[in-house]
């Protein structure tokens, strides 16, 4: 018998058939058909609801080689919601991340370390992130590779007054003598750093932290490693002000 005799005939004899062999027959065709459309539109659902469910960037900070405290909460700290408040940022709508996921060990440079370094290139590329927080020894790396902003050309005069006695120094003679080791791929030199809370022994000395060690919302919030917190602003951050209106907040708190 031809194969569409045959195939003429089930359907002929599934017009009188119970539902459960109607179904039985539909599913022996079909069913991968069934499986296929079933996983589209799973994938659909997920995409658009991913679209609906995201919120717009409204300020990050990575908090390198620090932790929360409350490692069991899932929500924002106080001083967050406070800041988002008085900043006119709508939680709902827009996000407000300090990231405590990255974690590089200068000195062990292990998976996690590489991991996370590999991720911060990708981040500050990308410009995703508006500023860095972090202890003073994390921080003295990436101070003095002209990734930060010069607070003299974002601050007013009167910011400047009010926060110096915060800042944080590199001296630009050092910063440019890393940038030629490296163009020469000198990998034997070592910098001599200042001490960064005395630009009067620089040659040069460029402001490009705030100093945030006394600030309460980060001591009862965040575990830092080292001694010290500073703030450091991304020159391509595209939230330059709400940086600093985070810095000034916590301080006057």
């Amino acid at each position: 018998m031809a194969v569409m005799d045959e195939f003429k005939e089930e359907r002929e004899a599934l017009k009188n058939g119970t539902p459960k062999q109607k179904l039985a027959y539909f599913w022996y065709y079909y069913k991968w058909h069934v499986i296929i459309a079933l996983v589209v539109i799973i994938m659909i659902v997920s995409f658009v609801k991913q679209l609906t469910d995201r919120k717009d960037p409204a300020f990050y900070a990575v908090m390198l080689n620090a932790s929360l405290l409350d490692q069991m909460t899932s929500e924002q700290p106080d001083f967050v919601t406070d800041f988002a408040e008085k900043e006119g940022i709508d939680l709902n709508t827009s996000d407000i991340t300090f990231d405590t996921s990255i974690r590089i060990m200068e000195d062990s440079m292990d998976e996690t370390s590489i991991t996370s370094s590999q991720k911060l290139m990708v981040y500050v590329a990308a410009n995703e992130l508006d500023c860095m927080i972090t202890d003073f020894t994390s921080f003295q790396k990436y101070a003095n590779s002209s990734m930060f902003h010069d607070l003299r050309d974002i601050l007013t005069d009167e910011q400047i007054q009010a926060l110096e006695p915060y800042f944080y120094y590199v001296d630009r003679e050092v910063v440019l003598a890393i940038e030629a080791a490296n163009d020469d791929m000198n990998t034997d030199y070592t910098p001599d750093y200042p001490d960064p809370l005395h630009p009067e022994d620089m040659q040069d000395p460029v402001p490009v932290g705030i100093c945030l060690t006394d600030c309460k919302d980060l001591t009862d919030t965040y575990y830092f490693r080292g001694d010290g917190i500073v703030m450091g602003i991304y020159a391509n951050a595209e939230h330059v002000q709400t940086a600093v209106d985070l810095a000034e907040y916590l301080l006057n708190k």
